[in-house]
């Protein structure tokens, strides 16, 4: 049995060799697509981190690259993702986390998620069954967007979300909490949390801040994909994110984001059985 804890995820990266994700060769080809600042979850003065995102289209394929860095620029997170047919389909999402020295990847294939995760130079492998409500965090801004007539009604909405260090997918669901004000403008925000009652009461849920049309992203508060060191180790880190982006509108802070950071992933146990069942 696993077991359960909290681990950050992109599940949303740069160029591949043997696996092994770098961000010198595809910086220079890339378009800016948003920058965001990363602040302390419970002091909102205290940046901690910068966050870019880049992406270059070639022919009807998608490359985005993601990218965390520390106040004195070091790379810390870098994450891919590759989709086909405009941007719409995904084919596989990547994340290189220097901080724990892990590299996991997910590949979408004949209706199947092929997973891929190694640590301490040891690689795990396995797959499972891919519906159309499979996401990864850099694919589930543009799910709930695809989905916004059904949230805005009040209904819930489900995904699979697949989980790098699990080698699986987790249930997650999306809902409409509440509204409030973002610089003197109206915003919603949508609350995400597991699926499974048990997992869900010991995963904080992460709150997403949309224009009440949902076509832009301005804030997201939770489970960050980088660590913090606290005596020795590094450390889960809860942040408030704000995204900027090169061509803003008069009435929002932040752009459509259909590639969004950091979200809450399970702990993977040191034994993993091949059956899986459902969360």
């Amino acid at each position: 049995m696993k077991r359960f804890g909290i681990r950050s995820m992109t599940v949303g990266l740069f160029t591949m060799t043997m696996g092994i994700l770098t961000a010198s060769a595809s910086q220079a080809a890339m378009s800016p697509h948003f920058t965001a600042k990363i602040y302390d979850l419970k002091d909102r003065s205290k940046l901690m981190f910068d966050y870019k995102s880049e992406f270059e289209v070639v022919g009807d394929t998608k490359t985005v690259v993601n990218t965390v860095y520390d106040l004195n620029g070091e790379l810390l997170v870098i994450e891919k993702t590759v989709l086909k047919d405009d941007g719409k389909t995904l084919v596989s999402f990547e994340q290189d986390q220097k901080q724990l020295k892990t590299v996991g990847k997910v590949e979408l294939r004949d209706g199947k998620a092929d997973f891929t995760f190694t640590r301490d130079e040891k690689t795990k492998t396995d797959d499972e069954k891919a519906g159309a409500d499979f996401i990864v965090t850099s694919t589930l801004v543009a799910y709930v967007q695809a989905h916004w007539e059904e949230v805005m009604k009040g209904d819930t909405v489900k995904a699979r979300l697949g989980v790098l260090d699990r080698l699986e997918t987790v249930g997650f669901q999306f809902r409409k909490d509440s509204e409030k004000q973002v610089a003197g403008n109206a915003a919603v925000i949508l609350k995400m949390k597991p699926s499974s009652l048990v997992i869900s009461a010991l995963v904080n849920p992460l709150m997403f801040t949309f224009t009440p049309d949902g076509k832009q992203l301005l804030e997201l508060e939770g489970r960050a994909n980088v660590k913090v060191m606290v005596d020795g180790k590094y450390k889960d880190f809860d942040g408030y994110t704000v995204y900027t982006y090169p061509a803003l509108t008069p009435t929002a802070v932040a752009s459509p984001a259909p590639e969004t950071p950091a979200v809450a992933a399970p702990e993977k146990s040191s034994k993993k059985s091949k059956s899986k069942k459902k969360k």
